[in-house]
């Protein structure tokens, strides 16, 4: 039996970090329109054996857009060829306007037929409320069309409650939050003709950093709302094998790992020595990637999906990326992540089109389906399954910035257990579980303004205890309430980091 749990009561105690997988990781870029279709492409929509609507009728998809737009109205405009009475409304246009028409269309019984659940409701509200339908109900063939993501690919929590699946991800979320991206003309100024070879180190990099501000120019573009994932990422250069923080081997959170230290204090010396944009702490992350084609600063520490956006506002602008620079110069380090997928699609439980909605969803889930997924975005968006990007890969179609950056992705990023697949009970654990304030990326900002003061140390190691008391307590509170859940849900002895954790390492364990 589904747990009912009031809306307002669920989203105040829920933590960021749950709260983000229970929506799908979906991360708002804040671009709202895609690249342009690679010329050459066209969609071939196949015919399904349900019934469709006679009458000429107007489906409705709303979303946040982004990179994922484009393949969504070709897909949208595809269909609507194959059947002319059937036409379709796209509404792409930033989280705001999901945030608002979705709840809205919820209480007047109109909402859009496909929508993005909005980021700051939990999915499980959805769900538990009404206001989505499984997709069993709706999508044709479903047990082959679900095959095709493989195993592992539908999470408790995320797609899947009271064993039925309610949402897909549509692509892949094993996407690097953070590359190094370097301006070619100033790194050549400053004799570093080939910056992705030449700099490994962290002291590579801050020497580099330096001769660029000495040319002239800004030397690391940075914001304050990037704090506390930079540290995250340098961190993991260094060894830190983590997901959000706690070592799964374990069970337990390192916040205050050695590694996590000395990274933040890197990129404090960065700051000290001015070798960052000033006035750094009251830029936002949407402001410090839109001045990069501008060509005054060295580099910027970002991810994928700035490439189609600079390809639009700086066309001219050249610049060559890589993996973040480790303490040592290796570069073998790995960045484990939960692999939730992204842009999950959700179908209105009163949609009077059911039947639409299915032959949509089952294309854009079969082999072709996600093979057009990758092309008409230039390989800016992945598909969960290999194979597929694979077959999407032909000369001209993806562009090769996307592709070095899927690739290098590839290279760091390794699938990590989740306590979710292991006891799907684990979602009632994070939809009870209180907030550590103040939050990491908090805890950064006032650290380096300054607000925070005393022993960063000391912070980081009371920090990770919070965390942890966190954890176990809303263990014990989903337990009162009849979940099974335990700590023991959450630690994975058998956990290699720089492995995919597959389906046979779940069985593994008993």
């Amino acid at each position: 039996m589904t747990t009912r749990i009031s809306r307002r009561s669920l989203i105040g105690g829920i933590t960021a970090v749950g709260a983000a997988s229970l929506v799908g990781c979906q991360v708002d870029t804040g671009e709202n329109t895609g690249p342009a279709a690679p010329s050459g492409t066209e969609i071939n929509f196949p015919d399904y054996s349900t019934e469709l609507p006679a009458e000429d009728v107007t489906f409705r998809w709303c979303d946040s857009g982004d990179l994922k737009s484009v393949y969504e109205k070709a897909v949208l405009a595809a269909f609507t060829g194959k059947h002319a009475n059937i036409k379709t409304d796209y509404q792409g246009s930033g989280w705001d306007t999901v945030n608002q028409v979705v709840p809205l269309g919820i209480r007047n019984g109109s909402a859009p037929d496909i929508f993005a659940v909005p980021n700051n409701v939990p999915a499980a509200t959805a769900v538990n409320e009404g206001w989505v339908q499984p997709l069993e109900q709706v999508i044709p063939d479903f047990d082959t069309w679900r095959a095709n993501f493989g195993e592992n690919a539908f999470v408790p929590g995320v797609h899947v409650f009271d064993d039925k699946v309610y949402s897909f991800p549509l692509s892949s979320d094993r996407r690097l939050t953070y590359m190094s991206f370097y301006d070619s003309a100033n790194f050549a100024a400053a004799g570093f003709d080939d910056p992705v070879s030449q700099l490994k180190s962290w002291d590579d990099l801050h020497a580099a950093l330096q001769k660029v501000v000495t040319g002239g120019k800004t030397g690391l573009m940075i914001a304050s709302d990037q704090l506390s994932g930079i540290v995250d990422m340098l961190a993991q250069s260094a060894g830190w094998q983590t997901v959000t923080g706690m070592d799964l081997r374990t069970g337990k959170y390192r916040y205050d790992a050695p590694q996590v230290l000395q990274a933040f204090e890197f990129l404090q010396k960065l700051v000290t020595d001015k070798l960052v944009v000033p006035g750094f702490l009251s830029l936002k992350a949407a402001n410090a990637r839109s001045q990069m084609p501008a060509g005054k600063s060295g580099m910027i520490f970002n991810g994928p999906w700035d490439i189609p956006a600079w390809k639009r506002t700086g066309p001219d602008w050249k610049y060559v990326m890589g993996p973040v620079p480790s303490p040592d110069g290796g570069t073998d380090w790995v960045q484990p992540f939960a692999q939730n997928g992204a842009n999950n699609p959700w179908v209105y439980a009163k949609t009077k089109y059911p039947t639409v909605a299915g032959q949509i969803l089952n294309y854009m889930g079969t082999p072709d389906g996600q093979r057009m997924l990758v092309i008409l975005s230039e390989g800016n968006l992945v598909s969960l399954n290999e194979q597929f990007n694979s077959d999407a890969d032909q000369p001209g179609l993806l562009d090769a910035n996307a592709k070095t950056a899927s690739d290098l992705a590839a290279k760091i990023m390794k699938v990590a257990p989740q306590a979710a697949i292991r006891n799907p009970d684990v979602a009632k654990v994070t939809l009870v579980r209180k907030e550590v304030k103040p939050s990491w990326a908090d805890l950064m900002a006032g650290i380096f303004t300054g607000e925070l003061k005393g022993s960063v140390e000391a912070q980081f190691a009371r920090f990770s205890a919070q965390q942890q008391e966190s954890l176990e307590a809303a263990i014990d509170t989903a337990r009162a309430e009849g979940a099974t859940a335990t700590l023991d849900d959450y630690t994975f002895p058998n956990w290699d980091p720089t492995k995919d954790y597959t389906k046979a390492d779940y069985e593994a364990l008993g």
